[in-house]
């Protein structure tokens, strides 16, 4: 799919003066391109083929996304996955740099560049252009025998082809980039989780001596505008320390030491002779 993308298309939409059997009948234009003369195929077979083109890429562009989920499956880590698809994203981002250029078809930088011939004169558009806004009419280039609206059609139908064809490649990396990010995310949680303390208790456990360490002031919590302690808050900042199987708004109901399912598991522990002095009495 890269080759077909970056591969010069206006190539085919030209051939040489000098090529055997020429229809001179045919409705064609005399160009220079890259010095050579050559003859321009009629604007609606241009546009007709650059269709053809697109189509042909269309298989292209879910063989290429089918092989790189495919390749992506069989790598071992996240980090070979990250490499290949920023590799991936680079030899797509070749094609994008000069696709850019060739849809302004009136730039030499351009691979879709070509002047007119016409007689001993050799102008572009940009030529006329030029002219026209700086003396509104075009003497030097004999402008009255030209139809100034071709350029401007001609314009339009040889620039569809390689914006398009950038269309297609940046809508490609972007599906890509997605990609880049889900797996960023998917390291930076896989981090977080191995840099947390893993508990081994229930959530109840750990609810309850946190929240206890809370009671008897060995903690500072979050706190509300009336003073009272943030459980919610609170859920958050355990789970930021401690990596348990158990969710904030559960989490929430043991830490509040004044919620029955915090007093049921306060009995269990008093049960087992368990408890915490106040800060104050042991220091």
């Amino acid at each position: 799919m890269q080759k077909a993308l970056i591969k010069d298309y206006y190539k085919q939409f030209i051939f040489s003066i000098n090529d055997e059997g020429i229809d001179f009948s045919m409705d064609a234009n005399q160009i220079i391109y890259r010095g050579e003369s050559y003859f321009e195929k009629d604007l609606d077979l241009i546009k007709k083929n650059s269709k053809h083109i697109i189509d042909d890429i269309k298989p292209l562009y879910i063989n290429a996304l089918s092989e790189i989920i495919l390749k992506l499956s069989t790598l071992n880590n996240n980090i070979e996955k990250l490499n290949f698809l920023n590799y991936s994203i680079q030899l797509f981002n070749i094609p994008v740099n000069q696709l850019k250029k060739d849809f302004f078809i009136d730039e030499e930088s351009s691979r879709y560049y070509a002047k007119f011939e016409l007689g001993d004169d050799i102008f572009s558009f940009n030529d006329i252009y030029k002219e026209l806004i700086q003396t509104q009419q075009s003497k030097k280039y004999k402008y009255d025998f030209l139809n100034f609206n071709f350029f401007i059609y001609r314009t339009k139908i040889l620039s569809f082809l390689p914006f398009s064809l950038l269309t297609i490649v940046k809508n490609f990396i972007n599906i890509l980039n997605k990609k880049v990010i889900e797996i960023e995310e998917e390291i930076e949680i896989n981090e977080t989780k191995e840099s947390k303390l893993k508990w081994n208790g229930k959530a109840s456990h750990l609810g309850f001596l946190i929240g206890q360490l809370a009671e008897l002031d060995y903690i500072n919590t979050p706190k509300r505008n009336n003073g009272e302690i943030n459980y919610t808050h609170f859920a958050k900042e355990v789970l930021t320390t401690f990596h348990a199987k158990t969710t904030e708004s559960t989490l929430t109901k043991y830490l509040n030491i004044a919620t029955e399912k915090a007093q049921e598991t306060q009995r269990n522990f008093e049960k087992a002779n368990f408890s915490i002095p106040h800060k104050k009495e042991v220091s």
